[in-house]
C-alpha cells in the first residue's frame, strides 16, 4: 500500500509564486485527507550528500531536489509532487498498487509525479546515481543531467521499462506484478501537458497537470521554449540557426577588421 502522504521540496526560503499557490491550492481542495510534508533546509540536512550540497550552494535548488524526492519517497513511501503540479483529482484509485509513474509527452519517466511503497527497488537503483556525486565538475561545469534521463538510465540497468496499454492498466493489479518491468501510465495520466508547445491534452483519465515551472533551465533556454510554443519546434530551430549564422558572421567581419587595422 501506498500510504497517503505527499511529498514536496521548496530549498529557496523565497515565497511561492502564483502559479505554485495555485497548484497547491488545489491539494488542499483535492486531497484534504493525505499528509503534506514539506522536505526544506530544515527537514533535509543538504550537507548530507556532495551533490545536495554543492547544488545548494550554487543555487540550483531543482537538482539538490532531484535526489530528495527520490529519498524521500524510498524512505517513507508516499506521493512526490513538483509544486508546480495541479491535482485533478485523488491519488486513491492508486494507492494499493506497490507503485504509479507515468511518462512524459517526450517518452521519458514523470518525475514530477510519482508515488510507492517504501523501499521500492527501483527509486534505490536511481538512489545510486547520486552516490559520491559531484554536482560541480572537475572543470567547473555543472552536471544539469535532467532527472527524467537518469531515471531512465538507471532503471534500465535492473528492469524492462514498458509504457502500459488499455489492457495493462484494465488489469493493472495483475500487471505491475512483474518485478522485471516498471509500467509507466500513458501522459494523459499525469502529464498531459506538451512541455514544448504548452497544449494541454486533458482527458477523463487525468489526474494531474504538470506546468513546468521549469526553475531550473537557463534564461536563455526559457526563451527558446518560449519560441517554440508560439512558432512551433522547428520554426523555431530555424530561427535559431540563422541567428547563430549571423552572429558567426559578424564576429568573423570583426576579426577581419582588426587584423586589418
Amino acid at each position: 500500500m501506498i500510504p497517503k502522504i505527499i511529498h514536496f521540496c521548496w530549498l529557496s526560503g523565497d515565497d511561492y509564486p502564483e502559479l505554485i499557490k495555485k497548484c497547491m491550492e488545489s491539494w488542499k481542495t483535492k486531497l484534504p485527507d493525505y499528509e503534506f510534508v514539506l522536505w526544506d533546509t530544515k527537514k533535509f540536512d543538504i550537507n548530507a550528500t556532495l551533490w545536495t550540497k554543492q547544488a545548494f550552494d550554487k543555487k540550483k535548488y531543482a537538482f539538490a531536489a532531484d535526489y530528495i524526492r527520490l529519498y524521500a519517497v524510498y524512505k517513507y513511501g508516499g506521493i512526490y509532487l513538483d509544486t508546480d503540479v495541479e491535482v485533478l483529482k485523488k491519488f486513491d484509485d492508486f494507492l494499493s498498487l506497490p507503485y504509479f509513474i507515468g511518462n512524459q509527452y517526450d517518452g521519458f519517466p514523470e518525475a514530477a509525479i510519482f508515488g510507492a511503497e517504501k523501499n521500492a527497488d527501483w527509486l534505490q537503483e536511481c538512489l545510486k546515481y547520486y552516490k559520491n556525486r559531484s554536482f560541480v565538475k572537475e572543470d567547473g561545469s555543472l552536471d544539469t543531467v535532467v532527472l527524467p534521463e537518469i531515471m531512465q538510465s538507471q532503471i534500465k540497468k535492473t528492469k524492462t521499462i514498458a509504457l502500459m496499454t488499455p489492457s495493462d492498466i484494465k488489469n493493472i493489479s495483475k500487471t505491475i506484478i512483474n518485478n522485471n518491468t516498471l509500467y509507466l501510465f500513458p501522459s494523459e495520466y499525469f502529464s498531459p501537458k506538451n512541455f514544448k508547445t504548452n497544449k494541454i491534452l486533458k482527458t477523463k483519465n487525468s489526474y494531474t497537470i504538470h506546468h513546468y515551472d521549469s526553475a531550473w533551465l537557463s534564461f536563455m533556454n526559457k526563451k527558446r521554449l518560449k519560441l517554440e510554443s508560439l512558432i512551433g519546434v522547428s520554426n523555431a530551430e530555424r530561427v535559431i540557426k540563422f541567428l547563430a549564422l549571423r552572429k558567426i558572421v559578424k564576429s568573423i567581419k570583426t576579426a577581419l577588421h582588426k587584423l586589418n587595422e
